[in-house]
């Protein structure tokens, strides 16, 4: 059994993954959306029984709100929700600054920091070693001189292979984290200032362990793409970012300059391990070109491809994120996009037209969308599919078993 839910996270991602046989389902969560919709994954975990709550790896792939902030929120819930896990994978301040780096300057960013103390609470509590557990020297990064990609094998006959980040990706993150952290006047490392910015954060204040929504409004936040356009506004503080600004619809093919989103960890999950039924590209936010770098070492020679089962798009579809030379790696028959297209009215059009131009099979293609929304809404007009040869698929809060 292998099933991915993309739960609704607005603009952001939010996957929850379960594997295995019988009556034994181990699972992974990979990112928790942004603040305003970790109600949805707090009422998934609610809907388990108490002795169930166990994951047996949570990924934080990146330090964009739109993938963090629900996680801030859960660490600060867990014990209150009974949930567990057994790894957790996130590259803070101290990860980074084990890479070596020219110029030798420590770093951090506020709600990395944040998420840092939190996980850091969790072990304390909890008495395990969970932080980038299983991972070579306990960092989750590919060092492309050692000519090998990073191999974690977990229970229940799952392997993840990482794909992203490189070290050269975590090393030009760091100014930018630096002066994040300036902005906001809180020292590298410096707790209390930490647990203070967390709790004047009521939007990253827990919930606690009641089914239910507490109908929390968060000012500014959007779920939907606001027809007045509104919701736009709210992406300019929403990304550490750097370079240029967030890609519109109209840039150039994979040119994210994103450094938050170059930082980003991106997996292949095989399951079973050994001779896999389900072969998944799990991308995060990452960098197009480190995801290929990754796949020609995977496979290498000129004309090989990927055989995947699925592709969770990165970055929501945007056409920074997407390029031919990538697509042309890869034979997959699910695509997934995470976005309800608010704040950056994902997915492009553009990314998803060069997607059934470079597809490889095997079948038609499949687009799987979580919400029906006016960035979305093209692709479920009957006549396009026959045209283009597609098919898709509109739920919101999609769940894909294979």
């Amino acid at each position: 059994m292998f099933r991915i839910e993309m739960l609704p996270a607005a603009h952001g991602d939010c996957l929850w993954i379960e594997y295995g046989s019988g009556q034994q389902a181990r699972r992974i969560l990979i990112d928790g959306g942004p603040a305003h919709t970790y109600p949805a994954l707090r009422e998934r975990i609610l809907h388990l029984p108490a002795d169930e709550r166990h994951f047996e790896l949570l990924i934080i792939t990146h330090i964009d709100a739109d993938h963090i902030e629900g996680v801030v929120r859960l660490l600060q819930d867990a014990e209150a929700l009974n949930c567990r896990f057994e790894r957790i994978w996130f590259n803070g301040r101290e990860q980074l600054d084990q890479v070596f780096d020219p110029a030798g300057a420590p770093l951090g960013a506020l709600q990395g920091e944040m998420l840092g103390m939190l996980i850091a609470d969790y072990e304390k509590r909890t008495g395990q070693q969970v932080w980038n557990a299983g991972l070579p020297a306990a960092l989750a990064a590919i060092d492309r001189a050692a000519g090998t990609l990073p191999v974690v094998d977990l229970p229940g006959d799952c392997r993840l292979t990482l794909l992203s980040p490189d070290h050269e990706r975590l090393l030009e993150l760091k100014d930018r984290w630096r002066d994040e952290l300036r902005k906001a006047g809180v020292a590298s490392g410096d707790e209390a200032a930490l647990r203070h910015a967390l709790e004047e954060a009521r939007n990253l204040r827990p919930l606690g362990d009641v089914l239910g929504t507490d109908g929390e409004s968060i000012e500014g936040r959007f779920e939907l793409p606001d027809p007045a356009g509104h919701d736009l506004a709210a992406g300019l503080d929403d990304t550490l970012g750097g370079g240029d600004g967030e890609a519109g619809a109209d840039a150039a093919f994979g040119g994210d300059a994103s450094r938050a989103n170059g930082s980003s960890i991106a997996v292949l999950l095989e399951y079973p391990k050994e001779q896999p039924k389900v072969r998944f590209l799990l991308a995060g936010d990452a960098w197009p070109s480190v995801l290929e770098a990754s796949v020609k070492q995977l496979v290498p020679g000129q004309d090989k491809r990927l055989s995947l089962t699925g592709f969770k798009l990165p970055h929501h579809g945007s056409v920074a994120n997407m390029s031919a030379s990538l697509l042309g790696r890869l034979r997959c028959q699910h695509y997934l996009v995470s976005t309800s297209g608010a704040v950056f009215r994902h997915p492009h059009a553009r990314a998803l037209l060069l997607l059934l131009s470079e597809h490889a099979g095997p079948g038609k293609p499949r687009l799987h969308f979580n919400y029906l929304t006016e960035t979305t809404l093209a692709w479920s007009d009957p006549a396009d599919q026959q045209a283009r040869r597609y098919e898709a698929f509109h739920p919101k809060g999609l769940s894909l078993l294979l």
